[in-house]
C-alpha cells in the first residue's frame, strides 16, 4: 500500500518517555483480583491508540480513518486476544518491570494489527505478476531481494518515474463487481504488458519496487476494495466464441503491425491521459502535425473494425489499449 508501513518487528520497544512509569505490581495484583480491570484497559487504549499512528486504517482499521470508535474498538480487539492467547499471565510472568509489561501490551497491539490486516485486489495482482516473471519472457536476476528482468537485457537498473506509474494506471482494468469476488484488475495479457512495460522501463525489478509501482499505478485498488485471499479471476476472452477470439486476435495483430511508433505515442499517450501539447511535445513535432498522427491511427482502427460486432470491438480495443501503451514504452517515443 502506498501509505501502508513495514510493521516491523512486534517487540520493537515502543518510543515513549513514559514507559518505565508505573508499578508492575499493581497490574499483577489487579489481574490476580479481577482480571483485566481498569489499569489494564487503560494501558491497552493507550497503547492501541499510539501504536495505529504508523499503521493505514483502509488495510488494519474498519472505518476510513483511526478515530475513537475505531481505536476502541482495535483494544476490545486486543483485549479478547490477550484473554483468549493467556497472554496476561505471560505478561505477569515474565515481565522484569512496568515498562517490559508495557512493551509487551505494545506487542499484542502490534500482533492484533497484524492480523488484522486487510487483502486488496492489488495483493492478489502482485502475487500473480511475481509468479509470472518466472516464466518467459522474464527471469530472476537475484534471489535476495528476489528481482526480474526480460531474458537478455542485462542494462543497470535505473528508478522507476511518474510517468512509468502513469502508464500502467493507463492499462485497460476491470472494475470491482461489488462481490466477494475481487476485481482480477488486469487479464493475464494485459498483466504480462504491464510487466514488460516495467522491466523495459527499470531494466530490473527489485520485489519491494514492484509492490511500489503497482500500489502508486493502482491506488484504487490498494486503498478501497478489499478482498479474501481467494478472490478470483476471470478472462473476459471467454466471453468471445472461439471464432470471434481469433477474429479478435488477428485485428489485435494487424492493427499492432500497422500502427508507427508515431501514432502508438500518441494513442497512448491519449489513453493515459496527456494532453495534445504533451504528446507534441513528447513526439518533437509541433501539435498539427501530432493531430495528424492521431487522426491517421483512428482512421487504421476504424477501417479494421467497422464491420464487427459490438463484442469483439469490445475485445480488441481493451487489448489495443494495452498493447499500445507498451509498444510505446508508456507513450514516450
Amino acid at each position: 500500500m502506498a501509505d501502508e508501513v513495514d510493521v516491523g518487528d512486534p517487540l520493537e520497544e515502543p518510543d515513549l518517555d513514559d514507559v518505565a512509569t508505573g508499578d508492575l505490581q499493581i497490574l499483577i495484583e489487579e489481574y490476580e483480583r479481577q482480571g483485566l480491570g481498569p489499569r489494564w484497559l487503560q494501558e491497552i487504549q493507550t497503547a492501541a491508540s499510539r501504536v495505529v499512528r504508523k499503521y493505514s486504517p483502509s488495510i488494519y482499521a474498519r472505518s476510513a480513518a483511526w478515530d475513537d470508535e475505531a481505536v476502541s474498538d482495535l483494544a476490545q480487539d486486543v483485549v479478547e486476544r490477550i484473554l483468549t492467547k493467556g497472554q496476561a499471565e505471560y505478561i505477569c510472568d515474565v515481565a522484569n518491570d512496568f515498562g517490559h509489561a508495557r512493551a509487551l501490551i505494545y506487542r499484542q497491539v502490534r500482533i492484533t494489527l497484524i492480523d488484522r490486516r486487510q487483502r486488496t485486489a492489488v495483493d492478489n495482482l502482485f502475487d500473480r505478476a511475481v509468479e509470472r516473471l518466472g516464466e518467459p519472457p522474464f527471469e530472476q536476476v537475484k534471489k535476495k531481494p528476489r528481482s526480474w528482468r526480460i531474458v537478455g537485457h542485462s542494462r543497470e537498473a535505473t528508478p522507476y518515474t511518474r510517468r512509468l506509474t502513469a502508464s500502467l494506471a493507463g492499462l485497460p482494468r476491470f472494475p470491482g463487481n461489488g462481490t466477494e469476488r475481487a476485481s482480477p484488475i488486469w487479464t493475464t495479457k494485459t498483466l504480462t504488458d504491464a510487466l514488460v512495460l516495467i522491466c523495459g522501463a527499470v531494466c530490473e525489478v527489485e520485489e519491494l519496487d514492484l509492490r511500489k509501482i503497482l500500489d502508486e499505478s493502482l491506488t484504487v485498488f490498494a486503498t478501497a476494495e478489499v478482498v479474501s485471499d481467494e478472490a478470483g479471476f476471470d478472462d473476459r476472452s471467454g466471453e468471445l466464441d472461439p471464432s470471434d477470439l481469433i477474429m479478435a486476435n488477428e485485428l489485435i495483430e494487424r492493427l499492432g503491425a500497422a500502427l508507427t511508433n508515431e501514432e502508438s505515442t500518441v494513442l497512448a499517450g491519449k489513453w493515459i491521459g496527456d494532453s495534445d501539447g504533451d504528446i507534441a511535445r513528447r513526439l518533437g513535432v509541433s501539435r498539427p502535425t501530432a493531430a495528424k498522427h492521431k487522426a491517421s491511427a483512428f482512421t487504421k482502427i476504424h477501417d479494421e473494425l467497422t464491420s464487427q460486432g459490438e463484442a469483439i470491438v469490445g475485445y480488441v480495443l481493451g487489448r489495443l489499449q494495452s498493447v499500445v501503451i507498451t509498444k510505446a514504452g508508456g507513450g514516450t517515443p
